[in-house]
């Protein structure tokens, strides 16, 4: 059966899948590739973002009531850490500058393994644990997005 965690860990995948064709194509001077495989990296990063912040943390503060402090706060954090370095990759793939589309890979990744993991071991699972009508709902909510 499909999960809160396993659709989001799946969407980690494919995320990451992107990246990396991007940042092989960044290192190539394929402009035309990174400009197709970089511009759905971030179209798909920022959507994956949407997801937990519009649906997923609301639906996880209103189970636990942690609100200012816990979990989904930090994520939030991190996630504003990550715009400045998407905004970079963004100029990158418009200006065809695969060195900084490169540099941005890796200082978005330094970010992005921990917050996974901190994501996929604990915040996801708490949400599949909150009862199974109400973990379905947020699921069809989220693959409503996804499209």
């Amino acid at each position: 059966m499909e999960t809160i965690t396993s659709f989001m860990q799946q969407d980690h995948v494919v995320i990451d899948g992107f990246a990396g064709r991007a940042f092989q194509a960044a290192a190539a001077r394929d402009w035309n590739a990174l400009q197709r495989e970089g511009g759905e990296f971030l179209r798909r990063l920022r959507r994956h973002i949407d997801m937990e912040e519009t649906v997923l943390f609301p639906a996880f503060e209103q189970r636990t009531g942690m609100v200012e402090a816990g979990p989904s706060r930090q994520m939030r954090i991190e996630h504003q850490l990550m715009q400045p370095v998407l905004a970079g990759m963004e100029r990158a793939v418009t200006e065809k500058d695969g060195a900084g589309f490169r540099h941005g890979v890796k200082a978005l990744f330094d970010l992005l393994q921990p917050h996974n993991v901190k994501e996929e071991q604990m915040l996801y699972p708490m949400l599949d644990e909150s009862g199974r009508d109400a973990a379905h709902a947020l699921l069809l909510k989220v693959k409503a997005m996804a499209v």
